[in-house]
């Protein structure tokens, strides 16, 4: 039987992919009760990061934990229960448009972004708030996530196998993956193309490989599959004040995991935002002040706030420059890559030519997936001509990379 929930994952780990068979399992309590859990694996994620204020690039450090294949395919399918509880939570109390991410709305960022944008515009004077929660993942706190659970499972006390899968998620152990590529023979396991573990918990410990512990009551990883819904399911009793209190002033409430954006009349902007910070703290969080964005639309106004990856002001949205730049790093290494394959193909006498088809299919707007198409999207959702002019730059930047190569080896003539 096959589940919606169930994905294979091809990274190496303490143990080798699963498959349906292993899903299936997973669907028995007593077996999840029973499941030894294993330690994560813990990595630090450099994400580049332009400033177009400075012109300069600056990198942000992100803290990723990933589960073994067992553990992942478990905390999959209790993730799976736990949002479908909340559809139904959001469908019955008029949360469905307030709540946006980690859900499956047939619906994108750009959306989201146009939803706020045209509710601004449509009101003679209007301040945008954009609020982003301070280390969200990392203070969640244990007790209120128990509580939120108990709640939504309607118990008083957690089946030992929903308990298991929970105390996996707050008291997680894990390794470094800087300590697994000390050890030669680790290291050459994370590299090899082979389905083989990399370590078994075993030789973690004969090695000498520390096994951390959080010992902390808050917090849990930011990457295992549960870890979206478990923010989500922490953040309802927020969502319901937040709403109900925007509602009540004409106001619009979107949360997109940590990031909330708030539109309203600027005579209730420091009565709302007083709410927003007084909730957030009964929930052991706090507002970063320093990253809250403010932006007044009325007649002549050229704020700007930024939102689920685009620049918007009262003329239109532009896709913001560092989206932008990502695209163009990634377009550039792929056509560095195929240059190179290429090249070594002739060399080698299989090929005559450098194939750049499926260049064009990741970066040209005919592929069915992919930036080109995103953007042209969202153009439409906006209305926007410059989201358009934008695109069209990134690809004729490809395109004239692509001739470059065809004038190194032109493809033959059909």
């Amino acid at each position: 039987m096959k589940h919606k929930w169930f994905r294979p994952r091809g990274y190496k780990h303490f143990d080798a992919p699963v498959g349906e068979a292993f899903a299936e399992k997973a669907c028995d309590p007593n077996f999840v009760e029973r499941h030894a859990w294993s330690p994560l694996i813990h990595y630090v994620k450099r994400v580049k990061r332009y400033k177009p204020t400075s012109g300069k690039t600056k990198y942000k450090d992100r803290p990723i934990m990933f589960a073994s294949h067992r553990d992942a395919c478990i905390l999959a399918k209790y993730a799976a229960d736990i949002g479908d509880r909340l559809d139904a939570h959001y469908r019955a109390n008029g949360l469905h448009r307030n709540v946006i991410a980690y859900r499956r709305l047939r619906r994108a960022n750009y959306h989201f972004s146009a939803d706020a944008y045209r509710f601004a515009k449509e009101r003679s004077k209007c301040v945008i708030l954009c609020f982003d929660i301070t280390g969200f993942f990392d203070n969640l706190d244990h007790t209120i996530l128990k509580d939120r659970l108990k709640w939504l499972l309607g118990v008083s006390e957690l089946p030992k196998d929903w308990f298991g899968v929970f105390r996996h998620v707050t008291k997680f152990r894990r390794v470094e993956r800087t300590a697994l590529e000390a050890k030669d023979e680790f290291k050459a396991r994370l590299k090899s193309d082979t389905k083989e573990p990399v370590a078994t918990i075993a030789e973690i410990k004969a090695a000498s490989i520390p096994i951390i512990g959080n010992p902390n009551k808050f917090g849990i990883p930011q990457g295992t599959p549960i870890s979206a819904s478990f923010s989500n399911l922490y953040m309802i009793e927020v969502d319901r004040v937040m709403v109900e209190a925007c509602n009540a002033i004409g106001a619009l409430y979107q949360r997109y995991s940590d990031d909330i954006l708030i539109a309203c009349a600027p005579e209730h902007e420091a009565e709302i935002e007083k709410i927003l910070k007084d909730t957030v703290n009964v929930h052991k969080l706090e507002i970063k002040d320093e990253k809250t964005e403010r932006a007044l639309f009325e007649s002549g106004s050229r704020d700007v706030f930024q939102y689920l990856g685009f620049n918007v002001t009262q003329k239109g949205a532009v896709i913001r420059p560092s989206s932008l730049a990502r695209q163009w790093r990634k377009a550039r290494y792929a056509v560095k890559k195929t240059k190179a394959q290429g090249l070594d193909a002739i060399t080698k006498g299989t090929s005559t030519y450098i194939s750049t088809k499926n260049l064009r299919r990741r970066f040209w707007p005919t592929g069915a997936r992919n930036f080109s198409k995103y953007a042209r999207r969202a153009a439409d959702e906006f209305g926007s001509k410059a989201i358009v002019r934008q695109a069209l730059r990134l690809e004729r930047m490809v395109d004239q990379a692509i001739r470059d190569m065809k004038a190194v080896s032109p493809a033959p003539t059909p």
